[in-house]
């Protein structure tokens, strides 16, 4: 029954994006194909595009680089989190800092970066950690403040060590925060390292977007980009999204 629901919702959306793209379609022949092309034309660029071998290692460099800042982001992001929320004096201390990160304008992260590092990998790695830290933090903070006391007050009378505490009472409290955690860092660090690559690499699908806007070239710009957000899409779906199915799987489903 569930399955059937979920046929049953999804046959509205796939109409609306049918729908959407016929519009698309229709609109893109009262403009010049290069400046505003239709989604048959884009999609003809986007096979061109991966129909070259030296594409698919201009993607690979820009992934290993949303992977590094990704990964930093979030390992620092969930300790200083759990920290913030157990600790009453770091919290009081770090409050406003992340306040401070938070409101930071990305692209004086991004420029800075390429001040302090130059055309190097660092400058899109470290602008994605310096931006997505705090959301991380953040979010990892509220929900170790949203613990179960109860839970951990009776780890205490039984004198659970922290590991024990850790493992077994914050970290399964805390998956909907982490999950929730890892989609927005994705979303986030993609594109802070695609204007890193734009501004201050000579490579990677950033650089390419940059020269295609050099050349005044929509529909190349638009084939790189969306391609590349439909990878990042994927790696959402099947990725973050099964493995918090599997995680969750305990749980009982809403009924329909």
């Amino acid at each position: 029954m569930a399955a059937v629901g979920r046929m049953k919702a999804m046959v509205p959306g796939a109409a609306t994006i049918v729908l959407c793209l016929i519009a698309w379609q229709a609109v893109s022949h009262f403009f010049i194909p290069i400046f505003f092309p239709g989604p048959i034309l884009l999609a003809r660029r986007m096979v061109e595009i991966y129909s070259d071998p030296a594409s698919w290692d201009v993607v690979a460099v820009t992934l290993v680089r949303i992977a590094e800042g990704f990964a930093l982001s979030m390992v620092l992001g969930i300790a200083l989190g759990l920290v913030m929320g157990l600790k009453r004096d770091v919290e009081i201390f770090l409050d406003a800092w992340i306040m401070v990160l938070l409101t930071f304008p990305a692209i004086c992260w991004a420029f800075l970066s390429v001040l302090w590092f130059g055309l190097s990998n660092v400058a899109p790695v470290l602008t994605v950690f310096l931006i997505v830290l705090p959301f991380v933090v953040l979010n990892i903070w509220q929900g170790t403040k949203a613990v179960e006391k109860n839970l951990l007050e009776m780890g205490r009378v039984y004198k659970a060590d922290r590991a024990l505490m850790l493992r077994k009472v914050l970290m399964p409290q805390l998956m909907p925060y982490v999950f929730s955690s890892l989609r927005i860092a994705l979303s986030l660090s993609w594109r802070i390292v695609l204007v890193g690559e734009a501004f201050g690499v000579g490579s990677g699908v950033g650089q390419k977007l940059m020269f295609w806007f050099q050349q005044t070239r929509v529909d190349m710009m638009l084939a790189w980009g969306m391609s590349f957000m439909i990878v990042m899409t994927l790696v959402d779906l099947f990725v973050f999204r099964l493995w918090a199915r599997r995680s969750f799987a305990w749980r009982r489903q809403a009924a329909i």
